[in-house]
């Protein structure tokens, strides 16, 4: 099984790689910062990755170190990605960062769902718009469950938090009330707090988390909401 053993440690060895300090804003390094954010964007490989969405900036400005997880092409498994990512939590932890916080959206916000799975991943988690089935109507009963299947495996702390945003209008969404029911049901067995935000009147579509109206509407609770260094506020407009 000596095989075996060089397979796992080259694919952490990537992993730790594929967790990189995003070039858009300066880093403060471990010891000044409040702790690591890291950007799950839902884009496959390329040289300019989306950017992080607008309201991540107010957890920039309070503190946090803007990091990213780039996927690695058309064929990138979600199970892979969930393994990059753990392997790069582990190494930002022993980067001296206290906290690690993970936002991802719609790819990159299952990959983030999956890692879950791994206990000391994250001490709290945004997930935009989760989507990895695609818009065919015969794939909506395999992503409904997948989603369902990962958030039972979810192992966050006692003192993690959570979020959930769904938007109408998201035609890579198979079922929003059930997965708002699932989310639900996987804050409460945890014991976690967590915040829901449920398809709102505004913004509307799969790419709405990335636009400056959902940053004016929510960008200043939900970064409150998710900073385990402030007091979450009791709800989001």
């Amino acid at each position: 099984m000596r095989w075996l053993a060089a397979l796992l440690a080259m694919l952490f060895a990537g992993a730790a790689a594929a967790v990189t300090p995003d070039p858009s804003v300066p880093q403060r390094g471990a010891a000044a910062a409040v702790g690591a954010l890291v950007w799950l964007h839902p884009s496959y490989g390329g040289d300019h990755p989306p950017e992080a969405p607008p309201w991540t900036t107010r957890l920039v400005a309070a503190g946090w170190d803007l990091w990213r997880l780039d996927r690695t092409g058309p064929g990138d498994p979600l199970d892979g990605g969930a393994q990059r990512l753990a392997a790069g939590s582990t190494a930002l932890r022993a980067q001296g960062y206290r906290r690690v916080l993970l936002v991802g959206d719609s790819r990159g916000a299952f990959i983030a769902l999956l890692a879950l799975a791994v206990p000391g991943v994250a001490d709290g988690v945004v997930l935009t718009a989760p989507a990895a089935h695609g818009r065919s109507e015969t794939r909506r009963a395999q992503a409904l469950e997948d989603f369902g299947s990962a958030l039972a495996a979810a192992a966050l702390p006692a003192s993690a938090r959570m979020a959930l945003v769904l938007f109408a209008d998201d035609a890579w969404d198979p079922n929003p009330a059930a997965r708002a029911s699932m989310f639900r049901a996987a804050v409460a067995r945890m014991g976690i707090a967590g915040r829901l935000i449920d398809r709102p009147a505004s913004p509307r579509g799969h790419d709405a988390a990335s636009g400056a109206l959902f940053d004016r509407l929510f960008g200043a609770c939900l970064a409150a909401f998710i900073d385990p260094e402030r007091f979450p506020p009791a709800s989001c407009p």
